[in-house]
């Protein structure tokens, strides 16, 4: 028996970094892994190196300051897998940092929207499949 046999991990921002092997561990240890990024064509790059059958992974193109697309992707992983058992948060804007004299305030609302807000959207569209 695996670390996670039946067990549905969400992981947001899948690409060809730590969100592909988050994804990549998980079904590595007997889980599910339903991926989500922006960009569509990468996580059907994602998907197919990780399950090259598609029996342990879903995916959906999700930008998470959107939450519908946030709870497009709970959904996806409660009809397909039955449920969540965990989240795992790597969808970050990690390409701006910068001082507070010349900070461009408009910039660090998208940070924060994304990386601190995004991950609050993902966490709360996922709750109903991580209390059943």
């Amino acid at each position: 028996m695996s670390l996670l046999d039946g067990k549905t991990v969400v992981v947001s921002g899948v690409g060809a970094g730590l969100g592909h092997q988050v994804a990549a561990a998980v079904v590595r240890d007997g889980g599910n892994a339903v991926l989500g990024a922006r960009t569509e064509a990468n996580l059907a790059k994602s998907a197919a190196e990780i399950d090259p059958g598609g029996a342990h992974t879903a995916y959906r193109a999700t930008d998470i300051t959107d939450e519908g697309q946030c709870a497009a992707l709970a959904g996806l992983a409660s009809e397909r897998f039955g449920g969540i058992d965990a989240v795992v948060h790597v969808a970050a804007w990690d390409s701006y940092f910068g001082g507070l004299e010349d900070a461009d305030f408009t910039t660090w609302r998208s940070v924060l929207d994304v990386n601190l807000l995004g991950s609050l959207r993902m966490t709360r569209a996922c709750l109903p499949g991580l209390k059943a």
